[in-house]
């Protein structure tokens, strides 16, 4: 057996597991799909390749798979919002393009399929998309229609000026920062007619006068 003929049935047995599980938009089938098509017709692989192949081999033995399965069914409503958050804030940011794309349709924005435990680990679990998504999901600390203050943090012009606000943050999209308290929210200062956008950690809240 030559060695071109091994690879191309070491190609196949991994396609074949791809095509039984269904997943036939990935990365790792469309690759495998085109190296075979390049052996079919008499090519041989580049050292880069071949390590490719290894790698997706890998992936895709008894023991990768069981793993997969494992984790899938650990996949709940909060991994899904978790994953779904770090994707979106990810796509606007143009970090992990390849992991964004590949579970989140470019045309459409649609949410596809259930990601690796380490895209998943690789894209949640990093001190960025925990402050963002801790900043979505955190409840405000400001309620519409209170009052409140710019404290020391905040520009030096709106520093110790009172405010009402007007509105909570409720989209992602409004999210910039993964500092704590980074929340974007909408106050009126007092006196002005123009709101502006600001984030909590620059706001105070009155104090409460003490009774007579």
């Amino acid at each position: 057996m030559t060695k071109g003929t091994s690879m191309l049935r070491r190609i196949n047995y991994t396609l074949g597991r791809m095509e039984i599980l269904g997943d036939l938009t990935s990365w790792d089938f469309g690759f495998m799909s085109s190296i075979r098509d390049q052996l079919v017709l008499g090519r041989t692989l580049s050292s880069n390749q071949e390590h490719h192949l290894h790698s997706i081999e890998g992936r895709w033995s008894d023991e990768a798979i069981a793993a997969r399965a494992g984790w899938s069914g650990s996949w709940d409503d909060e991994k899904e919002q978790k994953f779904a958050l770090a994707l979106r804030y990810y796509q606007r940011t143009g970090y992990y393009a390849s992991i964004v794309y590949k579970y989140l349709d470019h045309t459409t924005d649609e949410r596809r399929g259930t990601p690796l435990e380490k895209e998943y680990n690789k894209l949640v679990n990093n001190k960025y998309a925990q402050g963002v998504i801790r900043n979505f999901q955190e409840k405000t600390k400001f309620p519409v229609g209170c009052a409140a203050v710019f404290n020391s943090k905040a520009t030096h012009y709106l520093r110790n000026k009172p405010v009402v606000i007007l509105k909570n943050c409720d989209e992602l999209s409004f999210i910039k920062s993964h500092a704590k308290g980074a929340k974007p929210i909408q106050v009126l200062p007092i006196g002005s007619a123009e709101p502006v956008w600001t984030e909590e950690r620059y706001l105070k809240k009155v104090k409460k006068q003490k009774k007579q």
